[in-house]
């Protein structure tokens, strides 16, 4: 017990029990609810990205030959993932990615995991593999600057093995947040809705099943005149500053 403690609270272990203290502490006033869990997260960035895509930019062509492509996103208004369209581009505007100190590390196999379970896992490694290399190897070498100098390599090297070894420890918990995560929404360009008010450039609203309770839409149409209640009409462009969608007749969607 004497040595485990020597070892510990001697360098270079102790850059990282210092190090594992803090953690200790912040998962101790996480639990207790002091701290928010996503408090190291915002502080350094986390990484995250936001892809937002608005805009007119998803435009169907009117005539025959209507193919929807592929396309993803957090769409603008009612938070549904936008496709590409045959006849029109989309436009995203400015993907957010806030940058974070710890961006060069989640490309090294430790993205999609909060900033604080990586962070941890990897001070925990970090001390484990100073207390072995210092328990197994330093203490063969005498005291003096050649021992010093080995004690910060240990540091350095702790801290690049602890890379693979935190990324290993942490794919289960990847793949139990993959699991986790919500069902991606359904496109709605090129979804037919029917008309519940008599639709013109300013004003309309139709409902669209979506397999629960259904959704409730401002949809507009430029040509005139507005279709009725009762009509199925085929969502065709999101307008942005609007909210609301822009729509033709189904007949016509068709090519008919």
């Amino acid at each position: 017990m004497i040595e485990f403690l020597q070892i510990v609270f001697a360098f270079p272990t102790a850059f990282y029990t210092v190090l594992l203290g803090v953690v200790i502490g912040y998962w101790l006033l996480s639990a207790l609810g002091l701290v928010g869990m996503d408090a190291a997260d915002g502080l350094f960035g986390g990484g995250h990205g936001h892809g937002h895509f608005g805009g007119d930019g998803h435009g169907l062509g009117h005539g025959h030959g209507h193919g929807l492509g592929h396309g993803h996103g957090h769409a603008l208004g009612h938070g549904h993932a936008l496709g590409d369209v045959a006849h029109g581009h989309g436009h995203g505007d400015a993907a957010h990615h806030h940058q974070s100190v710890f961006d060069p590390l989640m490309r090294l196999g430790l993205g999609g995991i909060p900033v604080t379970v990586v962070l941890s896992t990897l001070i925990a490694s970090g001390w484990a593999l100073s207390f072995f290399a210092d328990l197994l190897l330093l203490r063969l070498l005498p005291e003096g600057p050649l021992r010093t100098v080995a004690s910060v390599g240990v540091i350095i090297v702790a801290f690049i093995v602890s890379i693979p070894v935190a990324a290993l420890a942490l794919r289960p918990v990847r793949k139990l947040l993959r699991k986790m995560q919500p069902e991606p929404p359904r496109p709605l360009l090129g979804q037919t809705a029917t008309v519940r008010s008599p639709v013109n450039k300013v004003t309309g609203t139709a409902a669209l099943e979506d397999g629960g309770a259904g959704l409730i839409l401002q949809i507009r149409d430029d040509k005139g005149p507005g279709y009725q209640r009762g009509d199925r009409v085929v969502l065709i462009e999101y307008i942005a500053e609007q909210n609301a969608y822009r729509v033709v007749s189904e007949d016509e969607f068709r090519g008919a």
